[in-house]
């Protein structure tokens, strides 16, 4: 049966290299051959061990589905309960896998609480403060099925009860430290963190008290992916639309800001990986074409960043019914693990900055909800304009 338990598994020894993959050793079959229960735990290890390195190195480790949690009101059946205000959380029904391989799967929902988790020495450390707790999906083996054996082993005596079958399950664990994510960077051969997955994070865990929505932290969930690459997910300027000449020189002169779904490398973002081009049109010179100089704005001293703002730096003045293609090499941009910016906008619906340039008219186009840029593979070109309104058009 699935258990709840108080603290997290130990983690997972630390690998070398591919020291730490199993030796394969399949049994080898001929006519007399004498079998025992040794010989055939051996020939199920072999293939168990071969499915999760497959696991490990092919699909990485993480959430596969589902597996929400949310927090519901606690339903008292003893009036003698000290705490019948407190909340309890529901984690539904989902599969995921483990940094070891194993395959974990909660096929109904699974209600618990996070007193009954936490062992004593956490537990009262939240009753004199309150802290985060952590709550964590662990893969768990359970011996079912007992019998008593006909047979005994070599010389040993017969045992009076062994089980039958081993049930692969799982426990919902509570602790107030958090989960080892395993490392940003995924090596060869699988080298992981903690082998249980992170499920959600209590902010400022009170027990007894009711757990408000606000509480409850969703971000440190390891989605299943080998490595997650990072996505443009915000933009100041809206894609396509038309913008008043004013508008449009503030918004260079002040920089285009860029913000990333997880941090870059600083040293990555150098000359050329942003370009700004004026296509002219109008009653005028028509069908120029032109780069508006720029810079990145003051860069941090830190190596990483999940942001940039490259503004003009150029006296060239838009004229009316110009239009002026953003082009970011993601290619070049390079995330902490060396990994290229998943960086291909597709559909024009980045989400906008809270504090972004106001736009005289949006562009028409079908309605589809907001996306971050991106087609699952690494690199790209994000190609963005706007148009700078017509000299009739009034503001």
């Amino acid at each position: 049966m699935p258990q709840a338990t108080a603290n997290h598994t130990g983690k997972a020894p630390p690998a070398t290299a591919c020291g730490d993959v199993a030796d394969f050793k399949r049994l080898q079959y001929f006519h007399g051959r004498a079998l025992g229960a040794l010989d055939l735990r051996r020939e199920q290890e072999y293939f168990l061990e071969k499915a999760r390195l497959r696991n490990r190195l092919l699909h990485g480790w993480g959430i596969v589905c589902g597996l929400g949690v949310e927090i519901v009101a606690k339903e008292p059946c003893d009036p003698k309960d000290e705490s019948p205000d407190s909340s309890v959380l529901v984690i539904q029904p989902g599969v995921a896998l483990d940094c070891h391989g194993n395959e974990i799967v909660v096929r109904n929902p699974r209600e618990v609480e996070l007193n009954a988790l936490l062992c004593h020495e956490d537990l009262s450390h939240t009753r004199q403060k309150p802290r985060t707790v952590y709550v964590s999906l662990c893969y768990h083996e359970e011996l079912i099925e007992p019998s008593h054996p006909l047979l005994t082993a070599e010389c040993e005596p017969v045992a009076a009860c062994q089980y039958g079958r081993v049930c692969e399950t799982y426990r919902i664990c509570a602790s107030t430290t958090r989960p080892d994510p395993g490392p940003a960077c995924e090596p060869c051969c699988g080298v992981c963190g903690d082998r249980c997955l992170e499920l959600a994070a209590i902010r400022v865990y009170n027990p007894g008290a009711v757990i408000e929505p606000w509480q409850l932290d969703l971000t440190g969930r390891r989605p299943l992916a080998v490595h997650d690459l990072a996505e443009i997910s915000q933009i100041n300027w809206v894609h396509g639309a038309t913008y008043t000449r004013d508008a449009a020189s503030k918004l260079f002169e002040e920089g285009i800001e860029v913000r990333f779904s997880r941090p870059v490398q600083v040293a990555s973002l150098r000359d050329q990986v942003v370009e700004l081009t004026t296509i002219e049109a109008g009653g005028g010179r028509s069908g120029g074409i032109y780069n508006i100089q720029g810079r990145f704005a003051k860069l941090p001293s830190t190596p990483l960043t999940d942001r940039f703002v490259f503004h003009s730096t150029t006296d060239e003045t838009l004229q009316y019914s110009d239009r002026v293609v953003i082009t970011i090499r993601g290619d070049f941009i390079l995330d902490e693990c060396c990994r290229a910016v998943d960086a291909n906008h597709i559909g024009g619906t980045i989400p906008l900055i809270e504090k972004s340039h106001e736009p005289l008219r949006l562009p028409k186009g079908p309605r589809c909800p907001p996306r971050r840029s991106g087609n699952g593979t690494e690199g790209g070109e994000f190609v963005s304009w706007i148009f700078v309104q017509n000299r009739k058009v009034s503001s």
